[in-house]
């Protein structure tokens, strides 16, 4: 379990054995259920942090909530910004805010801002007006969410343009006394201007009395405070240094993502990603309540709904040929299906393309659907071909009326409809994305309504066109 700087002070020897950390969940989840706080806390007396923190994460989910708030508000804190981020999240989404702003006042500064960005966002409203005191959360605050200044470590590690060697070690032995770490040094002017940067080991090469100037790297990557913090999280992907520089207009050092800052970002937004695209909503957590789950899922659930219904409507007016031809609905959920996966794959392209930044500038719009449309059409009628063969194959087996027609309604149904499910997939991101609207959150509800919309219709219109 990883720890915090500063913090050897509620350490009591070793880290436990699991076989002890084992014994005292069952006691303590015992005191829980007995409702007897003070026998909880003897239960664990003399424990540091970082062994609470890893009795808590074996515990389950609502008894370590209640424990977490047994515990005396320092202690909390300390157990709190020794967790991981993702377990920290995970215990504090569901407490109050005065319970929350006791917590994070007593954490270390960054600790507690990393914590406070975890909440939704419905609960960091509340509690920014009860949170003054806590100097990195006001920094962060003068930059809007999503951006590099809003996340970025203020703990930099900095010498002055006039440091010789031997001073700029002197000044890193310092800071790592009070940091705890040691990885990227950044050079700066009078006024905090940045100017270069190096890492403590290029100073093991280094003469006493050599100017820092001749050992600072000038060309390196920086990122602005306003910068998107996805962005920030892939500018430094392959680079050698262990940190990217923040910086203002004027390009002074106000900060630092970190490699830690980095990963989490990344993972954050894989994991929004892929709870839009599953059309769920980007707060979610597998710890979520009843009412969380409820709110956060049912809207993009009744809006399928609505598609689903009208297609329903539609395939109800066409009674007369079902009754005419039974097997006709046996291959709707064939052509349907394939149809949704169609333009999801062409969606997921789209999304993701917007996500990284990654679209070809000189790239534009309409020749990327040409080549859609056709791969569409493509991959719509090798598609069809198959399944028009295996209508045939099928009806040497089964009594099939009119199979070859059959076989060609549903193979030029299958094409066409798969072709429009790719062309809706690749082109409603970007106008959504043009319109301001999250493409990863609305596109599966567009791609769902056309499918069975536009699907069922382009279906029973090729039956009445061919088998009838």
């Amino acid at each position: 379990m990883p720890t915090n700087p500063g913090d050897t002070d509620n350490r009591s020897g070793s880290p436990r054995s699991a076989v002890e950390v084992e014994a005292s969940i069952e006691e303590v989840l015992k005191c829980i259920r007995a409702d007897d706080p003070a026998g909880a806390n003897n239960a664990v007396d003399g424990w540091s942090a970082e062994d609470l923190a890893d009795l808590m994460v074996h515990m389950p989910l609502h008894y370590a909530r209640t424990f977490l708030e047994w515990l005396p508000k320092q202690k909390a804190s300390r157990v709190l910004a020794d967790m991981h981020w993702n377990y920290r999240a995970a215990l504090s989404r569901t407490e109050s805010a005065s319970h929350l702003t006791q917590w994070l006042g007593e954490m270390p500064p960054e600790a507690a801002l990393e914590t406070y960005r975890s909440l939704p966002k419905r609960m960091r409203g509340r509690m920014a007006r009860l949170l003054t005191d806590i100097e990195a959360l006001q920094d962060s605050r003068k930059y809007p969410d999503g951006t590099a200044g809003a996340i970025m470590d203020r703990r930099v590690m900095m010498v002055p343009l006039e440091s010789t060697a031997s001073e700029a070690m002197e000044a890193i032995k310092h800071a790592f006394e009070l940091q705890g770490t040691a990885g990227t040094v950044f050079v700066v002017e009078a006024d905090r201007r940045l100017v270069g940067i190096f890492r403590p080991r290029d100073l093991m090469v280094a003469a006493p009395d050599t100017p820092i100037r001749d050992i600072m790297v000038t060309d390196f990557p920086v990122v602005h405070a306003h910068a998107r913090q996805d962005d920030a999280a892939h500018i430094t992907q392959g680079e050698g240094y262990m940190s990217l520089p923040v910086v203002d207009a004027e390009g002074r050092l106000l900060g630092r993502i970190t490699p830690k800052l980095r990963e989490q970002i990344l993972a954050e937004e894989q994991r929004k990603d892929l709870l839009r695209m599953s059309q769920v909503s980007p707060d979610a957590r597998a710890t979520d309540g009843f009412l969380q789950i409820v709110s956060g899922r049912l809207p993009w659930l009744l809006a399928g709904l609505i598609g689903a219904t009208i297609a329903a409507f539609i395939i109800g007016s066409f009674e007369e040929e079902l009754e005419k031809a039974a097997i006709l609905a046996a291959f709707i959920p064939v052509v349907m299906s394939m149809a949704g996966n169609s333009g999801l794959q062409a969606s997921g392209v789209s999304v993701q393309v917007l996500a990284s930044g990654t679209m070809w500038p000189g790239d534009r719009l309409a020749s990327r659907l040409l080549r859609e449309l056709a791969g569409a059409l493509s991959n719509g009628a090798i598609a069809g071909i198959i399944l028009a063969m295996l209508v045939m194959v099928m009806s040497g087996l089964f009594d099939i009326e009119n199979a070859a027609r059959l076989a060609i309604a549903t193979s030029f149904s299958l094409m066409t409809v798969t072709t429009i499910a790719a062309l809706v997939g690749a082109s409603v991101p970007f106008g959504l994305n043009r319109f301001g609207i999250d493409p990863a959150a609305a596109t599966g509800v567009f791609i769902t309504t056309s499918n069975d919309v536009l699907g069922v219709l382009v279906y029973f219109t090729m039956a009445d066109l061919f088998y009838f």
